[in-house]
């Protein structure tokens, strides 16, 4: 297994990482037995990023319990920042008392005395990124986490986030559907020093060659918009590179993991599999990557292919807030976001499930 430096940190990572959102049973029930299967696989293959999040479930807990005594041979990245609030609800909190005991929770359930890699999982526009971020330098310093890492920050946020040189991370979604990073913000994370951590990479199974079974209790992507509304074009377009991926003797799933983790600026893409034996065919091709003449070859493809992208959803207003940067939008799912300018309590906006961004009309993908 090859490793590569994420951003400007020492951490020397695994071109794919284990991401644990199904061990917490986001997709359908999920036993210790089975967590310890697929992380002592992930081992075995060399892999060795593990990404978690407190508002994963049992993830933490489960993770933290597998690894037992190989600890010390990994890279442990959770986040924090998102809380539930007074109805239960998850939402974006980076404020100090907030982080400090989501991390302290955090370091419990993992049974370590340290985080890796510890990412703000979610902007938080009712709290300044300066003091959030000198929260964070606290956990440094005291010796809590090794190095600080962003998570859906986008070029809005990253704008206002302290350039500090010591912040190592951003993890964003990315795959051969979704590419919005290419716009210049992978360009703007490289002047940095920013690692980019790719989530999505398969697109939760859809670009695996098939259309997965989201019918399974518990499975939370059966209310994602892409599988409701147009997961056969995503099918068509696993169709149209098959060809290429015989031709390079790759699966669909193993071409479409490589394309990502061969970006420059982009050392790591994680994978949120329930088998071990996947995990191992999919690590293969992230290890191999590709030339850029495949990477090429990949994207006269993509150019040439109609696929249909359904990103959008409509979500009530509750509350407008008055934040730091300006008007914040208290969304009836809980979580807060800037809001369009006009917009007021009770309006429905549709909010972009890639990029957070919403829009007081219909939104193109």
């Amino acid at each position: 297994m090859r490793y590569e430096r994420l951003g400007r940190s020492e951490l020397a990572i695994s071109p794919v990482g284990l991401g644990t959102l199904p061990l917490g049973g986001s997709y359908g029930p999920y036993t210790a037995r089975q967590a310890d299967q697929v992380v002592g696989r992930a081992l075995d293959l060399g892999v060795n990023l593990f990404d978690t999040a407190p508002n994963y479930g049992e993830a933490e807990d489960m993770l933290g319990r597998a690894l037992g005594r190989r600890r010390r041979d990994v890279v442990i990245a959770t986040k924090g920042g998102t809380v539930c609030d007074e109805q239960g609800r998850p939402t974006n909190d980076a404020r100090p008392e907030a982080l400090k005991g989501a991390l302290d929770a955090s370091l419990r359930r993992l049974r370590t005395d340290w985080i890796d890699l510890y990412q703000l999982h979610l902007p938080d526009p009712m709290t300044r990124a300066e003091q959030t971020w000198e929260t964070l330098q606290e956990f440094v310093h005291e010796g809590k986490i090794r190095y600080i890492g962003l998570s859906n920050f986008w070029d809005e946020e990253l704008g206002t986030w302290p350039n500090d040189g010591e912040t190592v991370s951003n993890q964003l979604p990315y795959n051969v559907v979704y590419r919005d990073i290419e716009r210049g913000l992978l360009h703007r994370c490289a002047r940095r020093g920013i690692g980019v951590i790719a989530y999505q990479p398969l697109l939760s199974g859809l670009l695996t060659g098939g259309i997965p079974d989201t019918s399974g209790a518990g499975d939370h992507r059966a209310g994602h918009p892409q599988f409701a509304e147009a997961a056969a074009s995503c099918v068509a377009l696993t169709d149209n590179l098959r060809p290429l991926a015989d031709e390079l003797r790759l699966s669909q799933a193993q071409l479409a993991l490589a394309w990502v983790v061969s970006r420059p600026g982009v050392p790591c893409a994680l994978v949120g599999t329930r088998s071990g034996e996947h995990l191992e065919e999919l690590s293969r091709a992230a290890d191999r990557g590709l030339t850029q003449e495949e990477r090429a070859a990949v994207d006269r493809v993509l150019a040439e292919a109609q696929v249909e992208v359904v990103r959008t959803v409509p979500m009530p207003v509750e509350e407008i807030l008055a934040g730091p940067y300006g008007p914040v939008a208290r969304l009836a799912m809980g979580i807060k976001v800037r809001a369009p300018e006009g917009v007021e309590a009770g309006d429905q906006v549709y909010m972009d499930i890639v990029t957070g961004r919403l829009s007081a009309g219909t939104m193109d993908a």
